[in-house]
């Protein structure tokens, strides 16, 4: 048997094509008998609308494209979570789609979700398709999240923590416990959270006095990857002169590590401290907790939820920026040297 169409459910309910198609978009008054035969006839056939066909007659999709850097990050899943949450009390749905950091990848997929007309669009960007995703700004909505783009014609919002307060807060938390040779494994530079972070952690150390220009030898650039944190570190540790403390500038490159230290069999905090940015998942169930700046992904997932249905309803608003400030919380991977 073939797919079941909406003229096979009118003529099972023996009501006309027009009939079921006013009970399924609820646009005309219908009496509740019918009502109740059309729904009983659709559930009996197995009827499903064409919801490409219905969006274009009511120009939209109830569909929001979450499009992030790296999906196997927790912090992006909770994100995916809350936002989600926000989303389906307007009866919208997401749709989730990994770049792992692709340039063009991350094209081919924001130009997926535009095809299959999405109402939204919220994205943790590589940072490499900057001029693209200030254009398509301009024909559908767009919330920015972690990340800035450089396109000075993007029309939309921007949702972040304080990324240079959050990197300057961990290298104070250190150097307070006398900690003076600090390594530093950072994400890449031409994302704004990767220099933004380093700016705070220049302005700590410089604050004590302490050299970190372009050569500072206890600074490894990665991808905010974890894999990029385990070479990081076996880099940093190859050293001969070791440093006390490591700041890493993300939860993934902060995983990578500690599973550097766990196969080295290098003892945390005694053998060297680690602080890191953002929320480690499940990091109560660990035996070395990191001191971290929380990140953290339920306020953002749903303030990101928030302000994308306020751009669905209104598209007049301007341009907006909402910056949280990070806290930290203390673990017991540091100690006072």
């Amino acid at each position: 048997m073939g797919s079941i169409t909406i003229k096979d459910v009118a003529k099972h309910a023996g009501v006309s094509i027009a009939t079921v198609s006013r009970v399924i978009n609820k646009n005309y008054y219908v009496s509740h008998g019918i009502e109740v035969k059309v729904s009983n006839a659709i559930k009996e056939l197995g009827y499903y609308p064409n919801s490409v066909a219905r969006s274009l007659k009511n120009d939209t999709t109830h569909s929001i494209g979450f499009v992030v850097s790296d999906i196997s990050n927790n912090h992006y899943t909770r994100i995916a979570k809350a936002l989600e949450k926000v989303i389906e009390d307007e009866k919208y749905n997401i749709i989730v789609c990994s770049t792992e950091n692709k340039k063009e990848r991350e094209k081919a997929l924001i130009e997926l979700l535009m095809s299959k007309k999405v109402d939204g669009l919220i994205i943790n960007t590589t940072g490499k398709n900057s001029d693209f995703i200030s254009q398509i700004s301009n024909n559908v909505n767009v919330i920015l999240i972690n990340r800035k783009i450089k396109g000075i014609s993007f029309k939309g919002d921007f949702i972040d923590s304080n990324n240079s307060e959050g990197g300057y807060t961990l290298v104070s938390h250190l150097l307070s416990l006398g900690h003076r040779k600090i390594a530093v494994i950072n994400g890449n530079l031409e994302l704004s959270t990767g220099l933004e972070r380093y700016e705070g952690f220049k302005k700590a150390m410089q604050e004590t006095g302490l050299n970190v220009e372009n050569n500072y030898k206890y600074r490894y650039d990665g991808d905010f990857s974890t894999e990029s944190g385990y070479q990081g570190m076996a880099k940093i540790m190859s050293l001969s002169d070791k440093p006390t403390a490591i700041v890493v500038m993300n939860n993934s490159m902060a995983i990578g590590a500690l599973r550097y230290f766990k196969s080295h069999q290098i003892n945390v905090p005694q053998d060297i401290s680690i602080v890191s940015y953002g929320d480690i998942d499940n990091i109560d169930l660990l035996y070395i907790q990191p001191s971290i700046v929380t990140l953290n992904a339920q306020i953002i997932g749903s303030k990101a939820g928030e302000m994308l249905l306020e751009r669905i309803k209104d598209k007049s608003i301007i341009n907006r920026e909402v910056i949280y400030t990070p806290k930290l919380v203390i673990g017991n991977g540091v100690q006072n040297i």
